[in-house]
């Protein structure tokens, strides 16, 4: 049904996959520069079409990381997948990440439910999450 990568996905592939599961926009020409910086990036792709239906990524400079753009295509969301992305994640954490380093993400409700199972926790009322809205 699918394969794991590593391999990180064109720019387009990667902006399309966001915008199909309901995710915000992103530019592919600073996509294509943002994907080059990722820590460590998890694909799923079709067995059939080879077309990514999964991916999952961690952005950080050593101290700070961010898990970010974990997203299953539509068409395959209630199969696991999100599990199957978070579990590689959690392992690269585990294995590769300095035990003092910052881990964090934004969560989208309901998909809040899903870290929660590989311990992230909400971190109020000792800090919360702020965002800033571009103009």
């Amino acid at each position: 049904m699918y394969r794991i990568t590593n391999e990180l996905p064109t720019a387009s592939e990667f902006v399309q996959l966001r915008v199909d599961c309901g995710l915000s926009f992103r530019d592919v020409e600073i996509s294509a520069k943002a994907l080059q910086k990722s820590d460590y990036f998890i694909g799923l792709r079709h067995n059939d079409t080879n077309g990514l239906i999964g991916m999952g990524r961690i952005v950080g400079d050593g101290i700070m990381f961010i898990v970010s753009d974990v997203a299953v295509h539509p068409t395959q969301q209630g199969q696991g997948l999100g599990k199957v992305i978070m579990t590689h994640i959690q392992n690269h954490i585990d294995t590769a990440i300095d035990k003092t380093a910052c881990v964090t993400l934004l969560a989208d409700t309901p998909a809040d439910q899903l870290y929660k199972q590989f311990g992230f926790e909400e971190s109020a009322p000792a800090s919360i999450g702020m965002m800033y809205k571009m103009k």
